[in-house]
Parts: structure tokens; C-alpha cells; sequence
């Protein structure tokens, strides 16, 4: 099967805003000019020559991995780990269990597979280049484990862990867990650096990358922060007779001052990480201003982030970090023209870096990637809408080719470079520099549920959000929550996980305003400026079906069964009652209360559903952390006696919410 790929050589400014190139002539690739680099926010960070050497095999997992007979690929919606040929055809399929997570290869035979939905990673036999031989070789038990690396000795695998919120390390010699290390919420990607010294973890609900030091057996860890210094603030103009106001960014309030929010820049969503160049660290992800006014105007009112659309509420870059894990680290910022980015590979030979968007199916080529100047030198996009989306979650890159995965269609895109050539300011591409295999295997989820989960990602598209600049998947990735709290109108909200707490929950919003899914959606989709009239009916019933399809997260595990124990009977107490609105297999009791000096005026009952995932807490997010809430320090009271709780009660208490 072929499919049109356009490639673009990516103008400055438009990077810049992260726009799409528009190309008139639909059937070959329009050029355009391109610039020598991108604005870095932050300062440079990069080397002034190219890197001495890379990162190793097996530094960061993946949905696509090279070995000698050809790809091996990680078939989240199929439950397969697939062998193809280097032209992504299939020749054998390993069943193992919906919703994978990663997949690894040390270079030197032995592949390792995040089965997460089975709570174990397995070490497969990768067969050979016709799949005879794959097969599972052993496993270990390991709770929801999701993204994966190894040393550079191939001695120890580094395993996150979504259910218990920890990286794992595990001897690779007899697959035995050697250390845990607690981390926050949601943790995903994970990638060692290139002289074995540092493990760095990304998340989806903090703003910070965890970075540990390997030789203290997880015992030593720094946190860097992705969050920007400045903050967005918005001017006003009145002249007497017209109003008018515009965003900049500036210099954020003293520390001696009162902490405020409103403005503020939030990282999230950081799926994949990586070691680049001379052990530079990357991590692609969102960029978030959730509070951009303070009072909004009239007309924006029931928008997210209620401000001036000069600055868009999100926008997408990559980090890259010098000195990680050291207190003299530096970090610079590069926005790209990618919706979601999740997907990574790297060219250590050209320092070419490749970043792939889950959401709009843009990949970019940055070139000097770990250098002073990165730039880039192409864009391509892979994929489109409906039955041509691709939905990219994956890529490997080994000489000249470069290996796309395509998570919604499961399909793998193969590129070679050597066919793209650059002549000035003008590309010019081969009819054979691509090609698109075929499906590689059957989803398992329903038709209707697949599209409605290529609308949920979809971004850049105007029906759906002010500008396309939101996807449903910016605040809800994997069906979850981004840990932002979101300034609507009057009103400051907490986004609150979607997986497990749809069905059977109505009514919707906060303040229970929405009496169907169906309206939710519609509502939804207006505040995020976007056209609801604009989408068929179909397309809402997608939605619903693949909203309602989500698997609830998983509850911790690692938790002390007395204190679980204990908790639940301080829940379900009289003195206690919370059993009295959070009650049934949903915990909520779906009715709204006034809630002390609430702008909402009266607050829906939440669902409790994966608690230990959906940090910050109340729908104003005011609880940062379960103690918070449970020592009263939030900004919602008398909802039970909490004051009356001893320290221990406390620590039972929250181990069993944890197990929600």
C-alpha cells in the first residue's frame, strides 16, 4: 500500500507559532525555504561540534525496534509483539495482552516487552526473520509496567511502573528485582544514559523530569523542572472608544511575593525521553497555561484557560537538558510544529533527531540536534484524519532509514533518507524514498471505538478546539488527567479522569450541569472554542465509544494490607461517613451539594475511581496530595471530621484510597 507523505523544509515562523505548512498541489511535495534554526527559549545549551559518540542500544523503549532480522513491533490495540521485514510487512505475531507498553532490544539478542495490561514484563526470544522461534522466554510480575531501558552493559533493565508510581530495576541475569525507587504519578518514558550513570523518568501530570543516579541504587535523585520562569500576562488598551488586549510574556512575580498562578506555563504529557549526542538529555512534551487571565472577558467566560487567543493555551516543545542530574544543569526549550509528541529516535551519526506527533501525524528532522543550533531540515506528514490517520507513537532509525509506527492504523511507515535530497533551499524527494506497509495485525477494540479514539487525539483540527490547538488527549492522555487546573470563567477546575468514571456517573461537569455524555461532549467541545455543529452525529456516538471503552487505572499494590485494612474502616465509620456520598462501584453517590464559598454554587459528587492517579484534589485542585486532603489543608471544609484524625489514621486512610 502507498500513501502520500508531504514533505516540507519548515520556515521559521511557522515553527515558531507551531502551525501546519498548507500545500496547494495535494498529489507531489511542495518546498518552501528554510530558516537556520528555531528560537531556543532558556539559553543553548548544546555542544559547539558535532558529538563523539551516541547513545547505546536499549538506552530508551519503544514501539518499533530494529534487530538483525528485520522490526519487531509493539501492537498495543492488537495485544501483539509483531515481526515484520525492514519494509513493514508482517510474517509472525506473539499474542500477549491488550495495551502494551514498550518494547527493547540490547543490540545483542535479548528483547523485552511491557506487557502491561497482564502487570508483567516478559523477555521474548526474538526468532528469526521468517518469526519462527518468537516466543515468550520468561517473565517477571511487575504492576502496569509501561516504559523501558537498559544499561549500557545490558546488565539491568529499568522498568516504570504506572500502578505504583515507581521505577523498578531488575537483573537482567536472572530477571530479579534488585531495587525500587517511589516516584510521582504517572510515570512513563524512561531512558540510561550513554555512560551508564543516570536513569531519567518522564511523566504525564508533573511538570518535572526525575533523574536518578544509578550507582546509589536509586537512592539519589534530582528533579528538573520544565516549567518556564516567565509567565504570560495580559495587557489592556483603551483608547475610550475601543478596547483591545494583548499577551506577552513576563518575568515571573518575586518570590517574596504571594504565588499566584494566573499566567503561569505548565509542563506535561512527557511520554517519551532520551540521551542524545554527548549524553544530552531530551524530552519532548506539552506546554500548558490552564489560568491566562485572572478575570476574563464576558465572551470568554466558559473558555479554557479564559484569556487572549494571541498566546494559544498549548503548544508543544522538546527540552533539552545539559548536565542532567547535577546542580549545574541547563536547560533550553525549541516549540515544534508537533501536536502530542511521543515519539523519539535519534541519529547519532548525523545528530539528526527524529519527534513524531501523536496528534496531528507530523514527524520533524532536527539536525545539529545536540549542537548550540538545532534546526529543522524537513517535516513530513505521515497521516491525516479518519481511516488515513496514523496516530504516530513510535520510530526507530538505523543508517539511512527511518521507521515510523503508526498506532491507529498499525501500520509501519518506512522512510530512506538517502532518497531526500536538499539542494539549497530546494527538496527533492524520490517516488521511492517511502512506503507504507499493511495493517500488521487486527485491533481489539470495536470499529466505533477506533474512531472515536482517533477523534479523542486528533488536534489541529477547528471543529474540536479554537484553532485545533486542543485535543481531547491534551487534557486527557491515555483517558486520564494532566494535573492542571483549568481557569473557567469565575471558576478555577481540576480535569478529572475520564478511564473508569464515565458509565453509569451521569450527571457531567463539576457542577453536574450536563445531564448525558452526549451533552458533556457538545459542551466540552464549545468551551474549547471549538464548532460542535460542525462534527456529524456519528462522531459523537464515536466518542461516547471510546470514552466509555476506557480501562479504569490501576490501583497501587504495594501497599501494607492492614493499614488498607484500617483505612476502610475509617471510611465507611459514622464519625467519618464517606461511604455516604462516595458509595457503589463508582464511589459517588451522583448529587450535588454546596460546598462552602464555591463559585459553582453546588459540586457533583466525583467519582473515586483511580484516586492515587488524579492528583490534585477538590475541583479546584487545591489539595496537592492525598495527606493535603486529608488534613484539611485544601481549600474545601467539613466535608467529614478530619481534624480528628490521628497520624496513623491519616496513613490508613490514605493507603486505602490508594488502592481506588
Amino acid at each position: 500500500m502507498r500513501r502520500r507523505i508531504t514533505i516540507t523544509t519548515a520556515a521559521l515562523g511557522l515553527l515558531a507559532l507551531g502551525l501546519s505548512t498548507a500545500h496547494a498541489d495535494a498529489s507531489s511535495p511542495r518546498v518552501f525555504t528554510g530558516s537556520t534554526s528555531s528560537p531556543i527559549e532558556g539559553g543553548r545549551v548544546g555542544g559547539i561540534r558535532p558529538p563523539k559518540a551516541g547513545p547505546h542500544a536499549g538506552s530508551h523503549g519503544g514501539t518499533v525496534v530494529v534487530d538483525a532480522h528485520g522490526l519487531l513491533v509493539a501492537e498495543r490495540n492488537a495485544g501483539q509483539l509483531v515481526r515484520c521485514d525492514r519494509d513493514g510487512n508482517p510474517v509472525a505475531g506473539l499474542p500477549l495482552h491488550l495495551g502494551l507498553g514498550e518494547v527493547i532490544h540490547d543490540g545483542a539478542g535479548k528483547v523485552f516487552v511491557a506487557d502491561r495490561s497482564a502487570d508483567r514484563v516478559v523477555q521474548v526470544d526474538p526468532g528469526d526473520a521468517t518469526g519462527k522461534g518468537l516466543a515468550v522466554a520468561r517473565s517477571l510480575e511487575i504492576a502496569e509496567p509501561h516504559g523501558l531501558a537498559l544499561t549500557p552493559d545490558g546488565k539491568t533493565l529499568l522498568v516504570t511502573s504506572v500502578a505504583d508510581h515507581q521505577l523498578v530495576a531488575v537483573d537482567v541475569a536472572d530477571l530479579k528485582i534488585r531495587w525500587r525507587l517511589p516516584l510521582a504519578p504517572e510515570p512513563r518514558g524512561v531512558a540510561v544514559s550513554s555512560d551508564g550513570r543516570r536513569v531519567a523518568v518522564g511523566f504525564l501530570s508533573s511538570s518535572s523530569l526525575a533523574v536518578v543516579d544509578l550507582a546509589t541504587s536509586g537512592q539519589s535523585v534530582r528533579w528538573h523542572s520544565l516549567d518556564p520562569r516567565d509567565h504570560v500576562h495580559i495587557e489592556e488598551e483603551d483608547d475610550g472608544e475601543f478596547s483591545s488586549s494583548f499577551a506577552a510574556l513576563k518575568e515571573a512575580r518575586s518570590r517574596f511575593q504571594v504565588p499566584s498562578d494566573t499566567g503561569r506555563r505548565q509542563a506535561r504529557n512527557a511520554y517519551a525521553v532520551g540521551f542524545i549526542g554527548d549524553d544530552l538529555l531530551v524530552a519532548p512534551h506539552q506546554l500548558a497555561t490552564p489560568q491566562m487571565k485572572f478575570r476574563p472577558q464576558q465572551e470568554m467566560e466558559d473558555s479554557y484557560g479564559g484569556g487572549d487567543v494571541s498566546i494559544p493555551p498549548l503548544v508543544h516543545r522538546v527540552a533539552t537538558i545539559a548536565g542532567a542530574g547535577t546542580a549545574t544543569a541547563r536547560v533550553g526549550f525549541v516549540q515544534y510544529a508537533v501536536h502530542q509528541p511521543r515519539a523519539l529516535a535519534y541519529d547519532a551519526e548525523n545528530d539528526a533527531m527524529f519527534v513524531g506527533g501523536y496528534g496531528d501525524d507530523n514527524i520533524v528532522a532536527i539536525h545539529d540536534a545536540s549542537q548550540e543550533l538545532p534546526f529543522v531540515q524537513w517535516q513530513a506528514e505521515v497521516g491525516g484524519r479518519g481511516e488515513d490517520a496514523c496516530g504516530v507513537d513510535g520510530m526507530a532509525v538505523q543508517g539511512d532509514d527511518l521507521w515510523i509506527h503508526c498506532e491507529l492504523s498499525r501500520r509501519v511507515i518506512h522512510l530512506s533518507r538517502d532518497r531526500i535530497s536538499l539542494h539549497g533551499t530546494r527538496m527533492d524527494v524520490s517516488d521511492d524514498a517511502w512506503r507504507t506497509g499493511p495493517e500488521l495485525a487486527a485491533s481489539l477494540r470495536p470499529e466505533l471505538v477506533e474512531r472515536g479514539a482517533e477523534l479523542f487525539r486528533r488536534g489541529n483540527d477547528s471543529r474540536l478546539s479554537d484553532g485545533g490547538a486542543l485535543a481531547c488527549a491534551s487534557c486527557h492522555p491515555e483517558g486520564r488527567a494532566d494535573g492542571l487546573t483549568w481557569r473557567l470563567g469565575k471558576t478555577i477546575l481540576q480535569t478529572p479522569i475520564l478511564a473508569g468514571r464515565v458509565v453509569g456517573t451521569a450527571p457531567y461537569k463539576w457542577d453536574g450541569q450536563d445531564e448525558d455524555l452526549d451533552a458533556s461532549l457538545h459542551h466540552t467541545i464549545g468551551r474549547l472554542g471549538g464548532f460542535p455543529e460542525g462534527l456529524r452525529r456519528r462522531d459523537f456516538t464515536a466518542l461516547a465509544a471510546y470514552i466509555t471503552d476506557m480501562t479504569p487505572p490501576k490501583p497501587a499494590t504495594l501497599v501494607e494490607s492492614e493499614a488498607v485494612a484500617r483505612g476502610r474502616e475509617l471510611f465507611v465509620s459514622k464519625e467519618l461517613a464517606c461511604d455516604d456520598c462516595h458509595d457503589g462501584d463508582k464511589l459517588t453517590d451522583r448529587q450535588q451539594y454546596p460546598l462552602g464559598k464555591s463559585r459553582l454554587g453546588a459540586v457533583d459528587t466525583p467519582s473515586l475511581v483511580g484516586l492515587a492517579h488524579s492528583a490534585p484534589y477538590y475541583h479546584d485542585g487545591s489539595a496537592g496530595d492525598l495527606r493535603t486532603l486529608l488534613t484539611d489543608r485544601g481549600n474545601v471544609h467539613d466535608m467529614a471530621d478530619l481534624d480528628s484524625l490521628s497520624e496513623r489514621q491519616v496513613d490508613d486512610l490514605t493507603a486505602y484510597l490508594r488502592t481506588l
